[in-house]
Parts: structure tokens; C-alpha cells; sequence
């Protein structure tokens, strides 16, 4: 009922349930009526329920001032005696009432706020890529929201950028720090589609972020150009994108370090040409780490379930790869699944 009516169809609905008990108990002969009362609670409870304290006191007062109208007509023994009950009664509803309404409001506005927050880290609708066939596939875990995210765009240069990344961490915090981090990348891939200039700027922006405690994300960024069918990739403690249709790690030169574990970090490009059949998986650890009967599915795991796949359109080969990841984990994944895959538009 909260969501269908308005203020002025619930200020209506609370008088006609008051009236109602003071039809029922005037129609009821005395000595079987007083009990009736009690049902005042109703009206107070959707008051408070509706409205908050504010509108709860005010149902209250109109209950109480209804039940000593009662009175009038069917005196009551004891009035003083009963009312004092009735109207602690009714004040204690009130105050239940209340409380569990601006609970569930706040529950609902945080959910509204993660989902929010979950459909700008992974879009499931991918921008127009030039000659650039792409797909994404993710699967919440059982915990509800991560820090899991993946970005494509259209680089200065004609080129395209796909960015996926995991911060450190689950829950709320977790997700927000993703929605910066990601915000970051996607204003940043805008005048650059270096890899690791784009991974070094947001490692930079990260620092500067206000707040206490260590932020550390791990990511993953690939450009791709079409042109030359050039790929370009460089890694922030991420794990390797996994080249096609042999599912090689795509290896870097030099150290990787995670974003926000030191100011100044040092991030290296690799370079390879795609073939007329190649493309590019990039992953989080999500998909590497379901378990099934308490062993990890892992690199090789993932490697293998891929294989046969591994020719499929982009949109396809993402599909059936969240379907045989999620058929072989066997139960909730307890780690977002995140895959982003890239390969040349035939």
C-alpha cells in the first residue's frame, strides 16, 4: 500500500479505519465493546507507518479524542483508568510503528542506491565501437554488491579502450570506491588511450581521494586499434587478459602494482597484432575463484571451459562462458563474475 497511494489517499485511509472502529463499537452492545478499542491501533499503526512519529502522535490524538466520543454515547466504568491504558497503547504502536517504517524506508533506499550504483559499474548496454565486436558478462555474488567494474570506450584516437577492474573488499564502500575509480578512467579515456598512462592517471586520482585507509583496486587495461589490429594492454595487479583463441596469459614487462598501493607506480605496455581470428578476454578473479566441492576452478579451470568456446562471436562466447562458469561453481558465487570480451567485427 505505500507505494500505490498518496499523502491525501492515506490521510483518508487512517480516518475511514478510525471512524469504522468507532461505528463498530457504538453498533455493539455494552459490556462487549471494550476490547473494540484496542483496533484503534490499526489506524495509528498505518499512520506511523506511513508518516513517521509526526503522523503517528497525530492519529493518537484523533483515536483518543474518538474514543472519549465513544464515551459520550456508551459511558465507559473506569474512563480515566481505561484510557490511560488505551492511550499507552496506542502511543507504543505509534512508536513501533514508526521505527520499523523509517527502517524499511532506509533499506529500501540503500537497495535503490546499490542498484544504482551496480548498473553504472557494469552497464549492460556497451556504447558503438568501430570495427570492434564486444561483450560483457557479470553476475552479482551472494553478498550482494561488490567493488567488480569494466569500462569501454572510444579512444581519442579512433581506438578502443576496455578497462575491467576489482577493488579490494566487498559491501557499500567497496562499490562506491569502483563508481571513482571507474568515473575517473572513463574522464580520463577521453584524451588518452594509453593503457598505462590511463591505469598511472587513475592511480593518481586515487591517491589524491580524500578519506582514511589504504584504497587498493586492481585493473586490467587493453586498446585495441582496428586499424592495424594493434592490442596494447598493461596491468595494475590484475590478472592478465588471456589472449584468443589459445587463452595465453597476455604477459607485461616489468613489475604491476595495485592502484593506491604507492602514489608513484611505474606500469610498463605490451604490444601484440590480432589476427584475423584473435580477440581478447579480460576478467576479476571472480571467475577464477568459484569453488565446487571446496577446490578453486583457477586459471586452468577457466582455461578449459573456455577452449571450446573460444571461436564464438564476442556476445556469444561471453554467454555461454558466465553459463559453463556458473553450471561448474555448482551453488552462489560468493565473488563478482566479471568478463569483458574484445575481439576484430568480421
Amino acid at each position: 500500500m505505500q507505494g500505490n497511494l498518496s499523502n491525501r489517499g492515506r490521510i483518508a485511509a487512517v480516518c475511514a479505519l478510525a471512524l469504522a472502529v468507532l461505528v463498530v463499537w457504538l453498533a455493539t452492545p455494552r459490556g462487549a465493546n471494550l476490547g473494540i478499542a484496542f483496533f484503534y491501533s490499526v489506524p495509528i499503526g498505518l499512520a506511523a507507518w506511513w508518516g513517521g512519529v509526526r503522523w503517528g502522535l497525530a492519529a493518537v490524538a484523533g483515536c483518543t479524542a474518538l474514543f472519549a466520543l465513544g464515551d459520550a454515547f456508551q459511558s465507559v466504568p473506569e474512563f480515566g483508568v481505561v484510557l490511560g491504558i488505551r492511550l499507552a497503547t496506542f502511543l507504543g504502536v505509534a512508536l513501533v510503528a514508526a521505527l520499523a517504517g523509517e527502517r524499511v524506508r532506509r533499506l529500501e533506499h540503500s537497495a535503490e542506491e546499490l542498484a544504482a550504483i551496480r548498473a553504472a559499474l557494469t552497464p549492460a548496454r556497451l556504447p558503438e565501437l568501430a570495427a570492434v565486436d564486444a561483450a560483457a558478462a557479470f553476475v552479482p555474488s551472494e553478498l550482494g554488491v561488490s567493488g567488480d567494474f569494466y569500462l569501454l570506450a572510444n579512444g581519442p584516437d579512433g581506438s578502443t579502450v576496455a578497462i575491467v577492474g576489482d577493488v579490494v573488499g566487498h559491501g557499500p564502500k567497496a562499490a562506491r570506491l569502483a563508481t571513482f575509480v571507474r568515473e575517473s578512467l572513463a574522464a580520463l579515456a577521453a584524451s588518452t588511450s594509453d593503457p598505462a598512462e590511463l591505469l598511472t592517471l587513475a592511480n593518481t586520482a586515487l591517491a589524491k581521494r580524500s578519506g582514511r585507509g589504504r584504497k587498493l583496486v586492481s585493473a586490467a587495461c587493453v586498446r585495441y586499434a582496428p586499424g592495424d589490429s594493434t592490442i596494447t594492454w598493461a596491468s595494475a595487479g590484475h590478472p592478465l587478459p588471456l589472449a584468443l583463441p589459445g587463452l595465453e596469459e597476455m604477459p607485461i614487462a616489468g613489475g604491476t602494482f595495485l592502484l593506491g598501493a604507492h602514489p608513484d607506480i611505474e606500469l610498463r605496455n605490451a604490444s601484440a597484432r590480432l589476427g584475423g581470428d584473435g580477440g581478447v578476454v579480460v576478467y576479476t578473479d571472480g571467475a577464477t575463484d568459484v569453488r565446487r566441492d571446496g577446490s578453486l576452478l583457477g586459471l586452468d579451470g577457466l582455461s578449459r571451459l573456455l577452449a571450446p568456446l573460444a571461436g564464438l562471436p564476442a556476445r556469444e562466447l561471453a554467454d555461454r562462458a558466465q553459463e559453463a562458469i556458473l553450471e561448474w561453481a555448482e551453488g552462489p558465487i560468493r565473488d563478482d563474475l566479471c568478463l569483458l570480451v574484445l575481439r576484430p567485427r568480421a
